[in-house]
């Protein structure tokens, strides 16, 4: 009788079966560290976040450009992708520790704390105030990331016939522990952040907001025109666009916040919220649009919104002739800044503290914001206010225009097509369509549509909103069969026709006729 003996595992085969269980420990244990240290840091002062802070170095440092095209890929997903991003890249590097771990496993230490020495470089911002915290709480991670190493790692390779020292099952079933109290903290870090915007809510959502001094008009029937599926005239505000450099809204205690008016100025001034309620009011529907809106896109809405008009405020510090920018500055450090001489045509320019009839929300700016009509966001609507300062862009140069970005941030005429959708298929005959137009400050005169390249068709206009928000339209085609392209553009109170050349986004803001593509069955 003739036995078949097994062939032995070679030492090969030994070496790749540690390194992909050292992958599997270091990449769990650098997950399980990146939990606890933000878990630790929901407890220090400020909060520190070494995924948050890192992402916002990535958002600072990236090039315009690429920042645009991801915006215009994800929308307003970018950040939560970048955290993702952040996260993976933190699991790899515990992956590749531990392959490295598996032949050398006392080089793990070392690598471990280089690693959080290196997280700590790129998520330091360079303000000395977040460096202690950041430091703890990167700590906290290598220590914990290194508990998890020692207790489930391959510790080399065993004799022969022994086998793994640690067994497949035991590091499977650990990791498996490990990932449950990883998914528990990751719960603790989201409930503990909620908590705290929670909390700020509350105490916005109590506060009474007075009457206004300078009612906006009543809005006049007819503002949305009769065409199914278009969006109304007025975006409520859990559908008007967000978009921030930082990553999560910042948290404002009222009770400690103030307004600083401050710079090139007389009589400097400092605010309470409760203060800035008590002067004379205005209420207007004001369009804001941000600058990397794409030809067509949704990055615009039109709010009814109430705050003190901010030439009353300038004309009590008394500001210096030669005081040319009026800078915003955020809580957050965030700047805009515009020429002060654009104030000067009497525009309704407000730090607003109310949203469609409600204390500002969280993450539109609260406690106060500015509200520029005419201007892009990038150079006038800061939120999270806590400063307004009168200055020169010889002194202060405001974030986004030491980028690159233009400083004229006057808003460009521009019409889009919101039903049908582009690309989407409709039935023959009569079908209705509809949009949007606007040209702030100065207000939409008419719009017109073309099919296929053919000639230019009036459109009927809603009822007026004012000049600063945007103007609705329609307009029935009769539609038939194929494919087919349709294309608006408007004209102003002026005569002006928008811009139809085609232009990037950077450095100023996107031109061009938006065009959409429609199948007819």
């Amino acid at each position: 009788m003739t036995t078949t003996q097994q062939p032995e595992a070679g030492a090969g085969d030994e070496t790749r079966v540690q390194r992909r269980r050292g992958a599997l420990v270091g990449a769990v244990g650098a997950l399980t560290g990146l939990v606890a240290a933000e878990v630790f840091g929901l407890v220090l002062p400020g909060r520190p976040s070494p995924v948050t802070y890192a992402a916002q170095r990535v958002i600072d440092a990236m090039p315009d450009a690429p920042r645009e095209a991801l915006i215009g890929a994800v929308g307003t997903l970018d950040k939560p992708l970048l955290v993702v991003g952040i996260t993976l890249a933190v699991i790899a590097g515990g992956a590749l520790i531990g392959v490295l771990g598996a032949a050398r496993p006392a080089a793990v230490p070392w690598l471990f704390v280089g690693g959080g020495s290196l997280g700590w470089l790129v998520a330091w911002n360079g303000s000395s105030a977040d460096a202690l915290g950041l430091a703890l709480v990167i700590a906290v991670g290598v220590t914990v990331a290194l508990l998890v190493w020692n207790r489930l790692a391959p510790v080399g390779p065993a004799p022969a016939t022994a086998g793994p020292v640690v067994e497949r099952r035991t590091v499977l079933r650990a990791a498996a522990v490990v990932g449950v109290a990883t998914a528990v903290g990751l719960g603790v870090v989201a409930l503990g952040r909620r908590g705290s915007a929670a909390a700020v809510d509350a105490v916005r959502t109590s506060l009474r907001i007075p009457r206004p001094t300078d009612p906006a008009p009543a809005l006049p029937a007819g503002i949305t025109p009769d065409v199914p599926g278009i969006a109304p005239a007025i975006t409520p505000n859990a559908d008007f666009y967000q978009i921030d450099v930082s990553l999560s809204p910042p948290v404002v205690d009222l009770a400690s916040w103030k307004l600083e008016v401050s710079g090139r100025v007389d009589s400097p001034l400092t605010l309470t919220y409760d203060q800035l309620l008590a002067l004379p009011s205005i209420e207007r529907h004001v369009a804001l649009t941000c600058v990397s809106n794409e030809v067509g896109g949704d990055l615009v809405g039109t709010a009814r919104w109430q705050g003190v008009r901010l030439t009353d405020v300038l004309a009590k510090v008394g500001v210096h002739d030669d005081a040319d920018l009026v800078m915003g500055v955020s809580v957050d450090g965030f700047t805009t800044g515009f020429p002060r001489a654009v104030l000067d045509d009497g525009r309704d320019a407000m730090i607003a503290y109310a949203m469609n009839g409600e204390p500002l929300p969280v993450r539109h700016g609260f406690p106060v914001r500015l509200v520029v009509p005419g201007l892009y966001g990038y150079v006038s609507a800061t939120k999270w206010l806590q400063e307004i300062r009168l200055t020169t862009l010889a002194d202060d140069v405001p974030f986004w225009l030491q980028r690159g970005w233009a400083q004229d941030g006057t808003i460009e005429a521009a019409s889009r097509i919101d039903v049908p959708r582009a690309d989407t298929r409709v039935s023959a005959g009569t079908v209705a369509v509809g949009g949007r137009a606007w040209h702030q400050h100065t207000g939409v005169g008419s719009v017109e549509v073309s099919v296929d390249g053919g000639p230019w068709q009036p459109a009927t206009l809603a009822a007026p909103i004012g000049t600063d928000a945007w103007r609705l339209w329609s307009w029935s085609w009769t539609a038939t069969a194929g494919t087919h392209e349709l294309r608006v553009r408007m004209h102003d109170l002026d005569g002006t026709a928008q811009d139809s050349d085609v232009r990037p986004v950077f450095p100023g803001a996107s031109s061009g006729l938006h065009t959409i593509t429609v199948a007819v069955a």
